[in-house]
């Protein structure tokens, strides 16, 4: 009997043994692409199409998901669907326009991601990913890069954003104080030490201008790359848990009209980021940021021309004559997320922006503060459908101290591919 059940269990484990070598190369190549596509929540990771080539060293899935919103603002509004920006918020606004009502599908996602599935430590890989938020729905590039072992060259989120402590909102924009930029970058990082829970980044980034000028100076062409940088250090099962520190040294250049040189302007940035997972039920996420001349890196104030000022002197023959200052900036969030269960979660995150610009500019309509709180559930109805309603506050705060505020009530239906 013995050896009929001995018999029997060899035969079964003959049978068995492909299918659990399929299913292992099914687990390498959805981590293979996972490790391959960005970190941020809303960022599609693991296709649910894949093509593997006849060799079997290629990989290509094709993914992404199709989100709707319905939004209702009220005591205020912002006039965009996907982006609740607290800087768009209307400081004394036109009477009878309190209330809007907003539909939108653009932040809909369709993304292409290629893998080696190469025996080796460094392999090619390459991450395509678009929405349609461009005019009259069309494609806007979010991602587009290639990556070998730890190099990244293309189009992504920079290395100075901790993507991986964003947290998750149905809102596109997310946290006001978010220091958050998509940018063409040249980017490395390494992992070492135990578990590899030691990681360190540093970048080449594409410099760009948001600076305000007069007619004392003018915007001149850009030739110094941005230098991002971080060390995190992470723990937990799965290193699920982790702190990061970084920073960003930035050379801008312009033209100075009163002394008829070109000023080279040069500004330092520090950031502390995390998340801490507590047994997978609860999760913290925090981020604060503060420097000079980065307000194109924080999410409610990039493009408002608030990294440098005009500085004013009354004598042209001052040696300070046509430079700009520098303007301090601070942005910060802390959002804590709960898991009920794998298919249900609820959060809530709290930010702001606080903007310090030089004496002169003070008791103007420029922007000083910003506050935002979103508290959000999300469910997964089915495995491929998730549904989730979402409360945002903002608050828009001038150097001359009026404000404007916003609220929002939306709910999402998102089908994942």
């Amino acid at each position: 009997m013995k050896r009929k059940n001995i018999f029997i269990a060899t035969i079964i484990s003959i049978f068995m043994l492909p299918l659990l070598s399929n299913a292992q190369e099914e687990i390498i190549i959805i981590e293979t692409f996972r490790k391959n596509a960005p970190e941020r929540f809303d960022a599609p990771k693991t296709p649910s199409f894949t093509l593997v080539s006849k060799s079997g060293k290629y990989a290509m899935g094709i993914g992404g998901y199709v989100k709707g919103t319905v939004s209702m603002d009220f005591n205020g509004a912002i006039n965009n669907a996907a982006y609740f920006t607290t800087s768009a918020i209307p400081v004394n606004p036109l009477p009878g326009n309190d209330k809007l009502l907003q539909y939108n599908v653009n932040q809909s996602n369709l993304s292409f991601n290629f893998v080696s599935l190469a025996d080796k430590k460094s392999k090619f890989g390459a991450y395509i990913n678009m929405n349609f938020s461009g005019n009259n729905y069309t494609p806007y590039i979010e991602d587009a890069y290639i990556t070998y072992g730890g190099l990244l060259m293309g189009r992504t989120t920079s290395i100075f954003t901790d993507a991986a402590a964003i947290p998750p909102t149905i809102d596109s924009e997310g946290p006001n104080g978010l220091t958050y930029k998509t940018n063409t970058v040249i980017n490395y990082r390494s992992y070492w030490g135990e578990r590899k829970r030691f990681s360190t980044g540093v970048g080449l980034e594409m410099p760009s201008t948001d600076f305000t000028v007069s007619d004392e100076q003018s915007v001149t062409n850009q030739f110094i790359p941005d230098f991002p940088s971080y060390i995190q250090y992470a723990w937990g099962k799965n290193n699920s848990s982790h702190i990061r520190l970084s920073s960003i040294i930035r050379n801008v250049n312009y033209r100075n009209n009163v002394q008829d040189k070109n000023n080279i302007i040069s500004t330092y940035a520090c950031q502390l980021s995390g998340l801490l997972n507590v047994k997978d039920k609860l999760i913290f996420y925090y981020q604060l940021a503060y420097g000079t001349g980065i307000t194109t890196y924080i999410q409610d104030v990039s493009g408002l021309k608030l990294d440098f000022m005009p500085r004013y002197v009354n004598d042209h023959n001052d040696k300070d004559a046509g430079k700009l200052e520098h303007v301090k900036s601070m942005a910060y969030y802390a959002g804590l997320q709960y898991n009920f269960n794998p298919r249900t979660f609820m959060s809530c995150t709290f930010s702001q922006v606080d903007i310090d610009v030089p004496d002169n500019y003070e008791d103007t309509n420029l922007y000083k503060e910003g506050y935002y709180l979103a508290t959000n559930f999300f469910w997964y109805a089915m495995p491929n459908v998730q549904v989730g309603a979402e409360y945002l506050y903002g608050r828009r705060v001038d150097q001359n101290d009026e404000w404007g505020q916003a609220n929002r009530l939306q709910v999402m239906l998102q089908y994942n591919f």
